[in-house]
């Protein structure tokens, strides 16, 4: 696994363990069936670095991948892998690729959902997003986009959304979910969706991440390349968006005017012209974004974000919730809410207690017109004038009045922050204030410069270390028929281990028998025997009589189950055995 400090520590609490026993041997199934298809279509249709990236992340089409390993290969490229439960907020997401790591949900999706799931899966993160990070110009994409986005500014209504979208994608990855709550689910995404009033920059990050990074295709819009994760890893779509009936636009800055549904098939794919160019389209959204403006205009975005934000003065910052903005980024009061601290540079420097209703920074000069900026200990006592109290008037209209105590100077040797002690702080006027305390703490605010969400410093967060215990995939309840089912495929991958060529028959025909009188339904499993037989090169009549009951089922699904496909991979495989991996090969190795 990867070296545990690398891990920021406020994302720390999001990494858990792999819990590899608890994958059965269906889901290695479902694996397999995935895997071998999509392998042997993209190795036709996906960027080069796909077939050649696979192997060189340590996965196998064979079986299921082990994070640990998955880390260790991608360290080759300056990456790492760590484990997660399943969906993380977005900006954690960005916050780990930015970092270069990989967050991997352990999950595998059922076998209901063979073909897609909305839920992030071990399939779509692990054999989607990995084998690219072999590509150094594609890899410095993903940290930069990461980066970019711990930039941009989300909205309250984002969170509703986020959460709707996570008990949507969870809900109807559920087993035999009842229909009355993946109902109620989509109705909460409606109505999530239906309460935003503005796209807010993260929204549009986000955008920009779905149709590159998740559902991207390079070249032109005639002859193009797969290399989203999301086409990478959907048996589904990575055929199906070939469909004409699916546009392929040039991709540009407009695709973040494109909102998308993570719970249907794309109706619109971007190509962008090569891998340079998704920098280009970046380069150009960044400067979209507020805390490239600065001033008035991030000041506002931090105020409508709700977020823990990071606001930039001459030399010093400050982090915390701001809670109202009187007047501008030059002159007026800003107020916050805990926790609140102070730095310099990538320093934080101290957190900040307050009493009262909110902690309130003045900012500007003072009402002579004296630069806060320059100012010195030795001005600052001179404004004490004997008494030992130190009075400073602004010009926004606060008063703040105390004995002056320690000091913080930057850089330039001019004071960043400053404690008053048994301080009185005050605005006069409507809407004003008074308050009084033991202590102050003074940040120096000459202008605002900038400010972008999340804190300063790392140091901000509490350490945190990983959730203690938690481990998956989590063990499942299994019923009587369910199990006897998974038995039958532990002795048919246990048969084709063990044997050799047509050895594996009578265990197979004894495993068929049984399928025949109580799983008539079953289609994976025969599927699967009758691909190990194209393996062995058998065609007999098991294989006859196995291809005839899948055809079979596929009407009797009506058509619902990815059987065809299935077949139609087994026809090339006997067609041309040689496009097979070796069972225990690393593709692209």
């Amino acid at each position: 696994m990867s070296d545990p400090p690398r891990v920021p520590r406020h994302l720390q609490r999001y990494v858990v363990e792999q819990d590899y026993a608890q994958y059965s041997e269906i889901d290695q199934a479902v694996w397999r069936f995935v895997l071998l298809q999509t392998y042997a279509r993209l190795c036709k249709t996906a960027h080069p670095a796909y077939p050649e990236g696979l192997g060189k992340a340590g996965i196998t089409v064979e079986r299921i991948p082990r994070i640990a390993e998955v880390a260790e290969a991608l360290e080759r490229f300056g990456w790492s892998a760590v484990c997660v439960d399943g969906f993380i907020p977005p900006r954690a997401f960005q916050e780990f690729q930015a970092a270069s790591i990989l967050p991997i949900a352990a999950d595998m999706r059922t076998k209901d959902h063979l073909v897609y799931t909305p839920a992030p899966d071990i399939i779509h993160e692990a054999a989607g997003h990995a084998p690219f990070l072999s590509d150094p110009r594609y890899a410095a994409y993903l940290r930069a986009i990461g980066e970019v986005g711990k930039k941009a500014f989300a909205s309250p209504e984002d969170s509703r959304v986020y959460q709707a979208i996570f008990e949507l994608s969870e809900v109807k990855e559920i087993k035999d979910a009842p229909a009355e709550r993946v109902r109620k689910a989509e109705l909460g995404l409606e109505q999530a969706l239906g309460s935003v009033t503005y796209t807010s920059e993260a929204s549009r990050i986000s955008r920009l991440y779905w149709w590159t990074a998740e559902y991207g295709l390079v070249g032109t819009p005639q002859d193009y390349r797969l290399y989203g994760a999301g086409l990478l890893s959907s048996l589904w779509e990575s055929h199906t968006c070939h469909d004409p009936e699916v546009r392929k636009l040039p991709f540009s800055a407009a695709c973040l005017d494109m909102a998308y549904d993570i719970t249907r098939t794309q109706p619109q794919l971007y190509v962008a012209r090569d891998f340079d160019q998704l920098f280009d389209v970046l380069g150009e959204v960044e400067a979209t974004l507020a805390h490239h403006h600065g001033g008035d205009i991030a000041l506002s975005a931090a105020l409508r974000s709700e977020e823990i934000s990071t606001f930039h003065f001459a030399e010093s910052w400050l982090s915390g919730q701001l809670t109202s903005a009187q007047g501008g980024a030059r002159e007026g009061v800003l107020s916050f809410t805990g926790p609140i601290a102070l730095g310099a540079g990538s320093r934080l420097q101290r957190f900040v207690p307050f009493d009262g209703d909110a902690y309130r920074v003045p900012v500007g000069t003072l009402a002579d017109g004296a630069s806060t900026a320059t100012l010195s200990r030795e001005a600052l006592l001179a404004r004490a004038r004997g008494t030992g109290r130190c009075r400073l008037r602004f010009a926004c209209g606060i008063e703040l009045e105390g004995e002056l105590g320690e000091t913080l100077v930057g850089e330039s040797g001019h004071v960043i922050a400053a404690t008053f002690r048994d301080y009185a702080l005050r605005q006069s006027g409507a809407g004003g204030f008074s308050e009084r305390g033991r202590e102050y703490t003074w940040c120096v605010a000459p202008s605002l410069l900038t400010a972008h969400p999340g804190p300063g410093s790392a140091s901000f967060y509490p350490e945190e270390a990983a959730p203690s215990g938690v481990r998956v995939p989590k063990p499942r309840d299994y019923s009587e028929a369910e199990r006897t089912m998974l038995g039958l495929f532990e002795r048919a991958r246990a048969a084709f281990v063990e044997k050799r060529g047509r050895a594996v028959i009578p265990a197979f025909e004894a495993i068929h028998a049984e399928l025949r009188d109580e799983f008539s339904g079953e289609w994976l499993l025969r599927w699967n025997l009758l691909e190990s037989l194209c393996r062995a090169g058998d065609s007999g009549e098991l294989a006859v009589a196995l291809q005839a009951e899948l055809a079979e089922l596929e009407v009797r699904f009506c058509y619902r189950e990815p059987i065809a496909t299935g077949l139609r991979y087994l026809s090339a495989v006997v067609a041309d055995r040689k496009s097979l991996p070796a069972p225990d090969a690393k593709t692209g190795s």
